[in-house]
């Protein structure tokens, strides 16, 4: 990465940030089975950073070896049906606070209030979900690039550090020990190596 040019530099971030997002945000179809086995198979020659590269290398294989049910079962059994033992949160206060809608989803709230950013109406999770900070993380990336460059890249810091690193290390140690998490414990070790680029690029 550190040979990109500003320009392509973000752009890789926000497409980064779109990937790792599209594991959790919906169920996986045909598509963007498609579109994960593409990139990750490209990235797979690539050596970016070590514990990144051994987590692509190893979502490469599964990607090949898996077929869109079973990721579709998996989703289902991790992310939505409320009576499997599996179901996993998604939420920082969850894992930071030991309870869902604590003190980090306040925190959240005015990091966002801070950087002048709304979470869609049509967005039924909480702030402190992953896809959301994902989401806000991708809009201050934006408004590095377009706005107060310095202002976003300190909340980046505090979103990066405080929030959603802490809770992919805890996310992750989760869906290790979840015997329904398979696939998706890889997804996390992507999105975990993916922090650890980013806190690079930002400190």
């Amino acid at each position: 990465m550190d040979e990109l040019n500003e320009k392509d530099l973000f752009r890789v971030r926000i497409r980064f940030l779109d990937l790792v997002k599209s594991f959790f945000c919906e169920e996986p179809d045909a598509e963007k089975m498609s579109r994960w086995r593409g990139t990750f198979s490209a990235l797979a020659a690539e050596q970016i950073n070590p514990r990144f590269d051994n987590a692509v290398k190893d979502i490469s294989k599964a990607l090949i070896e898996k077929n869109l049910s079973d990721l579709h079962g998996e989703y289902y059994s991790l992310f939505i049906n409320p009576f499997a033992d599996g179901m996993v949160k998604t939420t920082a206060s969850y894992y930071l606070n030991g309870r869902s809608f604590d003190q980090a989803l306040v925190d959240i709230r005015s990091l966002m209030d801070e950087a002048g950013l709304q979470k869609n109406s049509s967005v039924t999770d909480p702030e402190d979900s992953l896809v959301v900070m994902l989401d806000t993380f991708t809009s201050l990336v934006e408004e590095e690039k377009e706005g107060d460059a310095e202002k976003a890249r300190q909340l980046q810091r505090r979103l990066l550090n405080e929030f959603l690193q802490p809770f992919v290390e805890k996310f992750m140690l989760e869906l290790k020990e979840n015997e329904a998490a398979d696939f998706y414990y890889l997804c996390c070790k992507v999105l975990a190596g993916y922090c650890d680029l980013e806190k690079g690029l930002i400190e």
